[in-house]
């Protein structure tokens, strides 16, 4: 089964010679926070271009190490300050997990028994074993949530497990449903990426 991840790198450049002052620049580039934002922003300022870039065909250094970052994320890179705008396309993402059912436990005692998992897995203990003893989905034994797209998980689960690396643990709620986890991503995310970036020149 073919993985695939789309994002969408637009990349936004200061054209050498430009007079306008870095740190104006800088919160022009704040200005944008949405994929519709960074276009509008190409359209109206001269010394702002709007270039893509794909995972499976932009692969230096500096495209991997774009690619690397989160939205959210700004970076220095090779004199240019890097700003993550958004992400957009369809997604695929791997976890497994150990749910602790809060219609059943108090607070503090999912607290405790998270603690109690995380420790005991920080001893060598395997996930899959920690899975056995103290997961309570009856509909998953072994917590493995198979491969799922953006939209199939409750949105905290996935937003979690979206921003984590392969190997990670880490904690998940969704108090609303009562619901609380003990996560494990299980593969890295895959596939092509296209990702918004806008960057600007820095100058000494």
């Amino acid at each position: 089964m073919k993985y695939i991840y789309a994002s969408l790198f637009l990349l936004i450049f200061a054209a050498c010679g430009q007079s306008v002052d870095y740190r104006s620049q800088e919160v022009i580039l704040d200005q944008a926070v949405t994929i519709e934002d960074a276009y509008k922003l190409a359209d109206k300022y001269s010394f702002i271009t709007a270039t893509p870039l794909n995972s499976s065909k932009d692969t230096n250094a500096l495209d991997k190490k774009l690619f690397s970052l989160n939205v959210g994320d700004t970076a220095t890179i090779e004199g240019r300050y890097y700003r993550v705008v958004a992400d957009t396309g369809n997604y695929t993402f791997r976890a497994s997990y150990i749910h602790l059912d809060g219609a059943v436990l108090k607070h503090k005692e999912i607290d405790s028994l998270r603690t109690l998992i995380q420790q005991q897995y920080a001893a060598g203990k395997s996930f899959e074993e920690l899975n056995t003893k103290y997961n309570m989905d009856p509909n998953q034994k072994d917590g493995d949530t198979g491969p799922f797209t953006a939209g199939m998980m409750v949105k905290p689960f996935e937003d979690a497990v979206r921003v984590h690396k392969k190997g990670d643990i880490f904690l998940v709620d969704v108090p609303d449903k009562k619901w609380y986890f003990v996560v494990k991503k299980t593969a890295d995310n895959e596939g092509e990426k296209i990702r918004i970036v806008l960057s600007i020149k820095k100058v000494n």
